[in-house]
């Protein structure tokens, strides 16, 4: 069933991730899951899975802690990066998206059924069995799930966190931002989590404007390469890493010229 909030009743209007209700099991079934169409799931799914894992292979990202900042309540982007660090937070924008990260890390039987992406990251990985106890090692460094709200100064008030040698933002900046001047002031946000000489790694999309979540159409922000390099380069990063992946299908679910995956070091700050 849609949560409902008040005064965003119309399915025809373009809502906000952030702000708008609705129901998370229809976004993992639609971008995550089985269910999902195999064009799409490689570009939401399996295509960052391996550039995660190739861009931490190399060995040169790692540290104590990894803040994660993406769509939806999911989990298999930390598949290819927990065992790099010690400690990780995960930051999401609603209760129920919450509640049901807390389902998957308490092993609830009626939590989303992470599967399938354990044995993507096993062939990655070479290893054909022990997925079941690597997903209960990542539960475990998962020790803070905390709700964010980045039209305050601090997203995560009252909660204050300390800077991370990581922050990994999957789609996180195209569905929050309202406009190019938001995305830099995001940006510059999350850039206060991350530590001097620490990483940031964005996965978002070029020259896209809506996703969808059932029935109802979702903003996402509109940029170019141009913009998204110069505003990393503007918040004191340098691109140590970066991929791209034209999309070669349609799809009603999202408009998209192409992914963009980027690694990026914090070489300077304010």
């Amino acid at each position: 069933m849609q949560v409902s909030v008040p005064g965003i009743m119309d399915s025809r209007m373009i809502k906000y991730y952030h702000v708008d209700g609705f129901n998370p099991t229809t976004l993992l079934d639609a971008y995550f899951s089985p269910k999902t169409t195999d064009c799409f799931f490689q570009e939401s799914t399996k295509s960052l899975m391996s550039f995660l894992h190739k861009a931490f292979a190399s060995g040169f990202i790692k540290g104590k802690t990894l803040i994660d900042i993406s769509l939806g309540p999911t989990i298999f982007q930390l598949l290819p990066v927990y065992e790099f660090f010690e400690k990780i937070t995960i930051l999401e924008f609603h209760d129920f998206c919450i509640k049901e990260l807390e389902k998957w890390k308490n092993k609830d039987a009626d939590a989303f059924d992470w599967t399938h992406t354990l044995t993507i990251m096993a062939e990655l990985k070479g290893i054909s069995d022990g997925w079941q106890e690597r997903e209960d090692l990542l539960r475990s460094k998962v020790k803070q799930i905390v709700k964010c709200d980045f039209s305050k100064y601090n997203p995560t008030d009252p909660v204050l966190l300390p800077k991370a040698s990581c922050v990994m933002c999957i789609w996180g900046l195209d569905i929050i931002s309202k406009d190019k001047d938001t995305y830099c002031k995001n940006l510059k946000k999350i850039s206060s989590l991350v530590k001097l000489q620490g990483f940031l790694i964005i996965y978002g999309a070029i020259n896209a404007s809506y996703f969808m979540i059932g029935d109802h159409k979702y903003h996402l922000l509109t940029y170019d390469d141009h913009f998204l390099r110069m505003a990393l380069s503007d918040e004191g990063f340098k691109i140590e890493y970066y991929e791209d992946l034209h999309r070669t299908t349609t799809s009603d679910l999202v408009d998209l010229e192409k992914i963009v995956f980027i690694v990026a070091q914090k070489v300077c700050e304010d």
